[in-house]
């Protein structure tokens, strides 16, 4: 990405090259190529846009940018990285827990409707499965409650190399349910 500056102001940030009028000049779009050096872009005006810092948003942690920083070379936008509150974390994997139970329940709730309904049994299997779901769901929620830091919650959610090597379709601890019979 390019910032079009003069002196310590931000006029425009250039996402996409372009062709741009500057100064009464039209410049081609191949201004932001390697045809034109960074000290020619500087010249009129043109200059880098970087960004310090990793974009990370997920469950544990959000990012925000600072505003931007204009330099005579470059304009700098500052990332920080804030965790989120644990208890906050907690809460939200345990909500995708209960989220997987619920689909998969609603999945085979028919067995047990057409049980009332016709007297007709569940089969055995799906009974099973349906109790080791619900296990694996209170397995999970007190591995979770047993965290005391976040780098320990995400662990529940990564499949690491070694974990490949022992198993290649290995999945992270918290997606690793029991499969369904049917």
């Amino acid at each position: 990405m390019w910032a079009r500056i003069s002196g310590n102001q931000l006029l425009e940030i250039i996402r996409v090259p372009k062709g741009m009028k500057i100064n009464g000049v039209q410049y081609p779009k191949t201004i932001f190529t390697d045809a034109w050096t960074d000290e020619e872009r500087k010249a009129i005006g043109i200059v880098p846009y970087k960004y310090i810092g990793n974009m990370v948003n997920t469950m544990f942690y959000t990012t925000s940018e600072g505003p931007p920083v204009v330099l005579e070379d470059k304009v700098t936008v500052i990332r920080t990285t804030t965790p989120i509150e644990l208890a906050d974390i907690k809460a939200t994997m345990k909500s995708q827990i209960n989220a997987v139970l619920a689909a998969w329940f609603g999945e085979t709730d028919w067995y047990f409707i057409r049980e009332l309904d016709t007297g007709k049994e569940v089969p055995a299997d799906i009974v099973k499965w349906r109790d080791a779901i619900r296990a694996k769901a209170v397995e999970l929620e007190t591995a979770i409650d047993s965290k005391g830091n976040i780098e320990g919650l995400e662990a529940m959610t990564v499949v690491t190399p070694e974990m490949l090597e022992d198993d290649p379709e290995a999945v992270a601890e918290i997606n690793d349910w029991p499969v369904k019979p049917r």
